[in-house]
This record gives C-alpha cells, structure tokens and sequence, in this order.
C-alpha cells in the first residue's frame, strides 16, 4: 500500500494539502473539498496507515467513530462531513476544519510567555466543552434509541480553540457506545489519556457520563493553576471526586455549576479570541486545530483578532519620570445591590522599563472579591499594582445579586 502525499487527490474530490498528523494506526490530512465550478471547502480527513489498511479491526474502529460523529448535531463538537471507502485508501473520514489551536497548545504557549488564562475564560471554556459533552451523552441512533455515548478521550489537546474564539471538542476515536465494536487488545492500556483518566477507567471498570466530567475537571485544573478562586477550586474539586456517584452526575449540572462559580464574561468568543492573539499567538502560527490532536508537540498558532467591544475599562498609565507626585485619579464609588465599592487609581513611581500602575478597591461592606482580567485576585479593600495598559476589573461577593464591571 502506497504512503499518500500532498497534492494527492482521494476519495474523487479531496485534494490533500499536507499531514498534521502521523500515528501507529492512522494519518490525519488537511484537504480541499473540491466541488463543482470554485467550490473549495478546507476540511480535515483521517485514514489508516498503509500498514494497517488491511486490518479489519482497525477500519472498524474508523468506521465506528464516523457513525458516532455523524449522529451528535452540537456547535460546540466538530462535525462529521463525509464517509467514504476506496479501494486504495480503504476507509476515509472527512471532519470540519477548526481554524484555530488546541487549549493545550495555548496553555503551554502561554505560560512560556508568563500568561495565564483569566478565570473567567476558563470557565466559559468549561462550560462550553461540558455543553457540548451534555449533547454526546443523551445522543440518539436515527431510530432515537439512547447511545449510552461515553467520550473517554477528554483532553485538553482534544479542546479545540478557532482565531474567532469558538471552543470545540473533537476526537471521538476511543468513545463507546451502544453499536460500537470494543477491541481491546490483551496487555493494553485502557483507553483514554493517563492524568485525566478516572480512577474507574484506569482501572479497566465501566466508565459513564461521570467519567467524561472527571477528565473534564482534570483540564479545568489544567488550565487555572493551583491559585484559582474558591468558587471554581469548589467546582473543580467536586467534579474530580474519585467516587463516580460522587461528582457532577450531568455534563449540564458541570455547565450551570461553572456559571456560577465565577463571572463568565460578557462577550466570551471576542475576549477569548483576543487572549489567544495576545497570550498565545505561535499557538495559532504553528497549529492547525482538527478535531484530532497533532501527533507533534510543537506549539501552535496566532493571527491578528480585534479586542473585544466592552464597557469602560480601567487604563493603568505608568509615569515615566524619575519622581512625580502620586496622583489620585479615577475616584468611583457605586451602589451594587445594596453594597459600595470604591475604586482609586493613581499613578506611581516606575522604572521606564516596567511601567506599572496601582489601582486601590474598597468596598461597604468589605470583602468584596476582586478580580482583574478574569483572574481572582483577592478581597476588598486591597492595593493593586498593574502593569500599564487596559484592564478589566469586577468586583462582588458571591451573596450579592449584582457585579460591578468596569
């Protein structure tokens, strides 16, 4: 069996443009859908390794995912295209491309450059990962008989993030369900990703929908840090109980719990999208985000995205000179429910080389939880030092109906 290669064209219509990934029982190719007159459509194709074309067990496993993704209809999962079979090929699976990088790759960008990803858009991508999962777990065959569809896969390099800010979840390669042919070879490992595999899967006992939100709470963790807020620790804890029975039953309870837990942005795809362009751009350069992780590890990709439309934020200006008087700015003071809270800016002595800012919170009553950036950063009152530029500051605590964003 021949190895394919760019400008390839399989299947009749789809031009293969080059490889993203290369693993021990397949490939994964981004291609051009080619149609009639200049109808092209990027898409994203997987097919067996030429060692492996002929193995039966194996082209059923391909098969088996394309069947499952070509029932789940969600925007938060990567869609299924196409299905075909060829004589040279053997079994082809054409997905949705995503334009964008995987969160893993976002996060190991990231933290090379001394970013994290605010709290508040980790949530919102938890949430929107755990709606989608909500779908996979009730999906119907076509005679609307349950799947009993359980992923197994959750990941955050199977997370996927687009430029616009849309967050997927793709590779549904090793999910059961009701119809699925279960090969498991003797000796091998159980199926899934050792750190954010429950204790029951690793075990080799039945997985359920519990199982997904454990892996689901092992990528929040992933993602936040050690130092997130008590509402998303809270959240995170009880999602990675080892008790199945113990944790978020529904995907949905996970999505209503993450809401609750810190203030979700206002505009998420447009602040996502500018913190992937900001904290993570090589992210978005180097990968090409397809519903299947990249066998590599290179970082990935980053292309220019307009901040986000927001309400009044607060700007950190850093004086430059050598001494000025520390200015009082910015003096706010509002009434949120029922609660005042201050804010105070001034300006203060910096290096040029490191212009920082200081902002001070207080609040009626005190104990305001602060956060800047979508990132808890502590209780009112509380002096901040801020590098120079945009920010955005919320401030409540959890009994109060209302927030303060500036």
């Amino acid at each position: 069996m021949s190895e394919l290669r760019a400008g390839e064209r399989i299947g009749g219509r789809y031009l293969l443009i080059d490889r993203l990934g290369l693993g021990g029982m397949g490939e994964v190719w981004l291609a051009d859908l080619e149609g009639a007159g200049a109808f092209r459509r990027r898409v994203v194709i997987k097919v067996l390794a030429p060692e492996r074309r002929g193995d039966p067990r194996i082209a059923t496993m391909l098969a088996d995912e394309a069947r499952i993704v070509g029932l789940l209809h969600h925007p938060g999962i990567v869609a299924a295209v196409d299905y075909l079979e060829s004589e040279s090929e053997g079994p082809i699976f054409v997905l949705e491309f995503v334009d964008g990088c995987s969160l893993r790759s976002a996060l190991k960008v990231a933290r090379k450059r001394g970013e994290r990803l605010p709290e508040a858009l980790a949530a919102q991508v938890g949430a929107d990962v755990a709606r989608a999962l909500n779908a996979a777990h009730n999906a119907c065959d076509r005679d609307g008989k349950p799947l009993h569809l359980v992923h197994r896969d959750i990941a955050s390099d199977n997370v996927l993030i687009s430029r616009s800010g849309a967050v997927y979840l793709g590779d549904f390669g090793v999910a059961r369900a009701r119809g699925n042919t279960e090969i498991t070879d003797p000796g091998c490992a159980p199926k899934g990703k050792r750190g954010y595999m429950a204790p029951e899967q690793e075990k080799g006992d039945s997985v359920t929908p519990a199982t997904d939100i454990y892996a689901l709470g092992k990528v929040l963790a992933e993602a936040v840090g050690p130092d997130c807020g008590p509402g998303l620790r809270e959240v995170i804890e009880k999602a990675t109980r080892p008790g199945p029975e113990d944790r978020y039953q529904t995907a949905a309870e996970l999505a209503f719990a993450l809401g609750h837990a810190c203030p979700l942005p206002r505009a998420p795809e447009a602040e996502l999208a500018a913190w992937l362009q900001r904290a993570a751009p090589e992210a978005l350069r180097h990968s090409r985000a397809t519903g299947v992780a990249r066998r590599d590890s290179q970082p990935p990709a980053g292309i220019a995205v307009p901040r986000p439309l927001e309400g009044p934020q607060f700007r950190a200006v850093a004086r430059r000179r050598r001494r000025w008087p520390a200015i009082a700015g910015a003096v706010l003071g509002l009434v949120i429910g029922g609660a005042a809270v201050g804010l105070y800016f001034r300006g203060r002595v910096t290096p040029p080389d490191a212009p920082t800012g200081e902002l001070r919170v207080t609040s009626r009553p005190g104990g305001a939880q602060i956060y800047v950036d979508g990132s808890l950063r502590g209780k009112a009152p509380m002096t901040l030092a801020l590098p120079a530029g945009h920010h955005s500051v919320r401030v409540g605590r959890i009994m109060w109906r209302s927030w303060f964003r500036g």
